[in-house]
């Protein structure tokens, strides 16, 4: 990309830049976050309304992002710098404290390590939060142990993964101990070839009503059950997936 074409883009999204003076705000702002190890390019992708903002305010953003205890020169670090609404941030983490029943400090050291999170809306946070309490049965310490599994899509990734993992659980098929979050933490290749593939002679339709769930292509079957092998007891599968005998 051109530096004619990241002006371009720069000024349409702020067209304060414009107007900004450059050796006592845009200068000063530059310097500020190059010394947390932002690049221009990170600065421009993320929020170039940054380098028109008073300099000091930009210094109350990077030390509430060191509050935070993001490591500086991190994808993350950028992350929590960029997040402009103070309010906002604050209203989240209040927010994941108050839902998931635990104290600020500890909200505070696990959205240290993804603090991508706080970009979230609070009806997402709270729409996936309930799906893993009520759907798939997670205590609310696991989930502040693995505050990262927010980041994923509800319906993309955390529905369809739980629907091959109902049905492979149901089936006999799924290793005792498995959970939910090491399989939407896993890459879609990895998934697929470890879920998918190797299971898709065994369970007839897996592919197909997984690719499907994915795109929310799959309509509700809610009389769609999978029988456990090895005696065990029927589980529906909630018409999350449509999959053949």
């Amino acid at each position: 990309m051109s530096a004619y074409t990241v002006l371009l883009k720069t000024v349409k999204r702020s067209y304060r830049i414009l107007t900004s003076d450059i050796e006592e705000v845009i200068k000063p702002n530059f310097a500020q976050l190059q010394e947390c190890g932002l690049t221009v390019c990170d600065i421009v992708k993320t929020n170039p309304r940054l380098l028109s903002f008073n300099p000091e305010r930009i210094k109350r953003y990077v030390h509430r992002a060191d509050m935070l205890g993001v490591p500086r020169c991190s994808p993350a670090f950028r992350m929590a710098v960029c997040s402009t609404n103070e309010g906002s941030v604050t209203a989240r983490m209040e927010f994941l404290s108050r839902t998931l029943g635990c104290s600020m400090d500890n909200i505070l050291i696990a959205v240290g390590k993804r603090p991508t999170i706080l970009g979230l809306s609070m009806d997402n946070l709270r729409r996936k939060i309930e799906f893993l309490v009520t759907e798939v049965g997670l205590k609310l310490e696991c989930i502040v142990e693995c505050l990262g599994i927010l980041r994923y899509s509800l319906e993309k990734r955390m529905v369809p993964r739980h629907s091959v993992m109902e049905i492979l659980r149901a089936r006999g098929l799924m290793k005792k101990g498995a959970s939910l979050y090491g399989l939407i933490m896993q890459g879609e290749a990895d998934f697929v070839a470890r879920y998918i593939d190797t299971h898709k002679d065994m369970v007839h339709g897996l592919a197909d009503a997984y690719n499907a769930s994915c795109f929310g292509k799959m309509p509700v079957v809610p009389d769609s059950t999978v029988k456990k092998r090895h005696g065990r007891r029927d589980i529906s599968c909630r018409g999350k997936v449509s999959i053949g005998p």
